[in-house]
């Protein structure tokens, strides 16, 4: 469901959960500044430790708008200590409520790391939780990112806490391949995995953000196809704004290839796309999900927001 922000206060009323992620882009706050902030009965902020000064200073304006809002800051590179952070404090919540019947929760996941994100999914992803829990996402799309580069380096490379599916030797390795704008992370998964197989893939056309980011996205798709042709067993699209169609993508593919292959999925695109990889690898748990972790971050000039947000129910896909 795609809402404008000047709506936002009409369309939600009640909150009992607020879940999002400090962070140097705008887009961090756009849907948290777009709330009334009564309508937040609680809400949990996540805050990777020794960040850009710009992620404090987002963070604080947040602090100073949401009366009920609390910061659970959490280490960089330390992702089971994160797991333990989360889990903590879902428990806590769901304790504490235990006389409701059904709980509002949103996570505005629009600057979530992809690693924090998974781990989140994972954390969350209890029946016990789901089942007493309306659970909606948010993504504030970019309308652009007008840098010539987003990140720069890679610190490593690693598969994310509680997706590191089962992989055996007697198959062979096949990467599957959401890509993005940054090249240079794709390069360096592929590098680290030395795959035997590549399922390489591009949002499509009508589901892209817009037409400026799709040609955007074809021109370092096909710098990533001619460098590795010859062993891209087949190329995919997949959608940027619906989170269902890229699951139904990845089910096929993974059904497809699964007999001979041990399947990594590596979600380089955008966070809705990246929802949809975790949703699959939750169902899975064959399924390793990999992440790269970038060096530096173009904070200066990284992205312009939208001005609507990208609402989905959480529920119907956990099913």
């Amino acid at each position: 469901m795609k809402i404008i922000a000047s709506e936002i206060k009409s369309t939600i009323k009640k909150i009992d959960l607020f879940i999002s992620s400090s962070g140097f882009e705008t887009r961090s706050k756009s849907f948290a500044l777009a709330l009334e902030p009564n309508t937040i009965a609680q809400g949990f902020i996540l805050h990777i430790d020794e960040n850009y000064l710009a992620s404090y200073e987002n963070l604080k304006e947040l602090e100073d708008k949401i009366p009920h809002i609390k910061t659970l800051q959490h280490p960089k590179n330390n992702p089971l200590e994160t797991y333990d952070i989360i889990l903590n404090e879902l428990s806590n919540f769901y304790d504490e409520n235990l006389g409701k019947a059904s709980l509002n929760i949103i996570i505005d996941v629009t600057t979530f790391t992809r690693e924090i994100l998974l781990i989140l999914f994972k954390a969350i992803n209890r029946e016990q939780y789901i089942s007493k829990s309306h659970i909606r996402l948010v993504y504030t799309p970019a309308e652009n990112y007008p840098c010539d580069w987003l990140t720069k380096g890679v610190r490593y490379i690693r598969s994310i806490f509680g997706y590191s599916g089962m992989i055996l030797p007697s198959k062979k390795l096949m990467l599957v391949i959401l890509n993005g704008f940054e090249n240079e992370r794709t390069e360096e998964i592929i590098n680290s995995f030395e795959p035997n197989a590549i399922l390489l893939g591009k949002p499509s056309c009508e589901d892209s953000i817009n037409d400026k980011l799709n040609a955007r996205g074809n021109e370092k798709f096909e710098y990533v196809k001619q460098r590795h042709i010859s062993i891209i067993q087949e190329e995919f699209e997949f959608s940027c704004i619906e989170v269902d169609k890229t699951v139904t993508v990845l089910e096929k593919l993974v059904k497809k290839y699964e007999e001979d292959y041990n399947i990594i999925l590596s979600p380089l695109n955008n966070k809705i796309s990246t929802i949809a990889v975790a949703l699959v690898a939750l169902k899975n748990e064959n399924i390793q999900v990999c992440y790269a972790s970038a060096n530096q971050y173009n904070i200066n000039e990284y992205s312009i927001p939208s001005d609507y947000f990208l609402i989905f129910d959480m529920n119907e896909f956990l099913k």
